[in-house]
């Protein structure tokens, strides 16, 4: 049985719909595994080569910043005070291990100036010893942080002399295109060091004296006592 004219002509376009569909299809060209392949590829070499200029600025940064350490400490062993403080920002925080802080040049060297060459300093002369830990951190292109050990050896000006161990961190950052030391702190264990050492030393011998001293004066009172009865 034929079937109506209506429904051959919907056959027959549905016939040619598809055709072309097949056609359409086959005309497309689907990526191949080499050219994904390709793809990742390209992709892996341009992060490599990000990664490459990232860490050549950073070798860059880490160069600059050891050069600055080696200013610095040979203008320390030298005490020439003037070239340090260039590498030093203006406005530099910076905590020692007695526990004072100085903020900028001019409180800096006024502690210098008291503790190792005013009229009359505390110390007659120290040498230290700097240890940087590892690598310091970057934040960004402007910032950096240090750390490490310091082992400085201090003779007094009363002749007693002592080593004390110490951790510090710097903080380094850039301005005008020059890396200057921001903030530098200083610290030791308030639990072992050679001041506490001493200190301990002075309270024991005087606990030892003030026992003695009391025996004493208790054998004089009592000798006095047996006399006068």
């Amino acid at each position: 049985m034929k079937g109506s004219p209506r429904s051959t002509l919907l056959q027959r376009l549905a016939r040619t719909l598809l055709g072309l569909a097949i056609t359409a299809l086959s005309q497309t060209t689907l990526p191949t595994t080499t050219q994904a392949q390709e793809t990742e590829t390209a992709a892996a070499e341009s992060a490599v080569a990000e990664n490459a200029v990232a860490s050549d600025d950073n070798q860059l940064t880490h160069e600059a910043l050891r050069s600055l350490r080696d200013r610095m400490y040979d203008a320390y062993v030298k005490r020439d005070m003037e070239t340090l403080l260039k590498d030093v920002a203006d406005d530099v925080v910076i905590t020692w291990q007695n526990g004072e802080r100085n903020i900028g040049h001019g409180e800096f060297l006024d502690f210098y100036q008291r503790m190792l060459s005013g009229d009359n300093p505390i110390v007659k002369d120290i040498t230290s010893q700097v240890e940087v830990d590892d690598l310091s951190i970057l934040y960004g292109e402007d910032t950096a942080i240090a750390h490490g050990t310091l082992q400085d050896t201090f003779a007094l000006t009363d002749g007693s002399q002592f080593t004390l161990d110490s951790k510090w961190t710097a903080t380094v950052v850039k301005i005008d295109d020059a890396w200057k030391v921001a903030s530098f702190h200083v610290s030791a264990n308030i639990f072992d060091n050679p001041i506490l050492s001493v200190a301990q030393t002075w309270l024991v011998s005087m606990t030892i004296g003030g026992v003695v001293a009391g025996l004493i004066v208790g054998l004089i009172i009592g000798r006095i006592t047996k006399r006068t009865s």
